[in-house]
């Protein structure tokens, strides 16, 4: 079959992005006709000596592949941005060195060592930031883009004395547009990668990294109403930032529909319709996916599943772990006696509970990705900074 049907061409603009398992040469995603592409070698090469200190990821793969995807993933998306391309390459840098000094030191996040902390890592800024200027002073290039390095690294290293919706914030209320732009273009790309490294996570541990993405993409998605309006114009030819945004989605997606799959397989099967059907049942006549609301205690119907799963993992992600646990709790037991017939094992009505979670999700996902003005409402930056309600609803 030729490859240069109009289908296959189709196929290729919507494919799903797959990860590179393997250690990625410079040259793959650097144009030596670029005047920074010396730097950008210079700083692959620091990146790649740097990260064999640092400890394999949880997939127990090789923690360089983390960074080199997400410039491939950059590349991909039509990102010629030298200054972009270095951020992605040294993105975790600081933080994961401040990571390895934390645990060296035996340090905890109380305000004593946050101060700690925080003094190490503004000392490591310095570091990078006269390092990279001694490079161009040694390679004869000006050295007036060296802030804007720093500066984009900063909006997207994770500060110990922030939580994580306080450090995404920081990316999307950036007042500098152009910052603003390549650091949330670094930010999907890592998200992409991220999200399709789950494998040696537990099923509430998948979907609560899908969750986190959610969060990402939902903002993303303002931005690009703010910036493109509400249709994309196909003469003008989509963005980078669209399309990181869109394969962003799609992995989000991908991932939320893989814990559907193995929650089937661990015994969800059995009740697979049932949970679809209320499902159905609380977007229909409840406007599901409109409003998150209160779980409603006098309520029978399993479509009571469905509310409030935004709240549960808002709570983890705010670290309020004994309001998530009594939520998880309360869904369980509405399991445990809906579902007596079956005489379910905890491990299989754990299942039953995170099927319906990923498989509401992932139709959230789908709704921001298609539908033109579907927002999360109330699911914001600085809705979430200043603790409010969190809401699903079209603008």
């Amino acid at each position: 079959m030729s490859k240069n049907s109009k289908e296959y061409q189709t196929y290729k603009i919507l494919e799903h992005w797959q990860p590179a398992n393997e250690i990625l040469l410079v040259e793959e995603f650097t144009n030596k006709t670029e005047k920074l592409s010396a730097l950008l070698t210079y700083l692959y090469n620091k990146t790649k000596n740097e990260y064999k200190q640092f400890p394999i990821r949880k997939d127990g793969t090789n923690p360089f592949i983390h960074p080199l995807n997400l410039a491939w993933d950059l590349k991909k998306a039509k990102v010629e941005d030298p200054i972009t391309l270095i951020v992605g390459l040294i993105h975790d840098l600081v933080e994961e060195k401040v990571d390895i000094y934390k645990e060296k030191n035996n340090l905890d996040e109380n305000k004593e060592g946050i101060k700690i902390l925080d003094e190490y890592e503004l000392n490591l800024f310095k570091e990078l930031e006269q390092e990279i200027i001694d490079f161009c002073k040694n390679n004869d290039l000006q050295a007036n883009f060296v802030e804007e390095i720093i500066n984009i690294l900063k909006l997207l290293t994770r500060h110990k004395r922030h939580f994580y919706y306080r450090s995404i914030s920081a990316i999307f209320t950036c007042k500098d547009e152009e910052l603003k732009k390549k650091a949330i273009q670094i930010k999907l790309a890592d998200r992409i990668h991220n999200i399709q490294s789950l494998d040696s996570f537990c099923f509430q541990g998948k979907i609560y990294q899908c969750f986190k993405n959610l969060f990402i993409i939902n903002n993303a998605k303002r931005y690009l109403m703010d910036k493109f309006g509400e249709d994309v114009d196909p003469s003008r030819g989509i963005h980078p930032t669209e399309k990181l945004f869109k394969k962003c989605c799609k992995s989000t997606y991908d991932a939320f529909l893989n814990v559907c799959h193995l929650c089937l397989n661990d015994g969800a099967k059995e009740v697979e319709s049932m949970l679809q059907l209320a499902f159905r049942k609380f977007v229909h006549e409840e406007h599901g996916l409109w409003n998150v609301t209160k779980v409603d205690k006098d309520e029978t119907h399993p479509m009571r599943l469905y509310r409030g799963i935004v709240r549960k993992y808002d709570a983890r992600l705010h670290l309020e772990f004994d309001r998530y646990e009594k939520m998880k709790d309360y869904e369980m037991n509405f399991c445990r006696k809906f579902f007596s017939d079956f005489n379910f094992s905890e491990e299989k009505l754990n299942s039953i509970l995170c099927y319906k979670d990923a498989y509401a999700l992932k139709e959230v996902i789908s709704r921001i990705l298609y539908k033109p003005n579907y927002v999360i409402s109330g699911f914001g930056c600085s809705d979430l900074c200043s603790r409010g309600m969190v809401c699903m609803k079209d603008d």
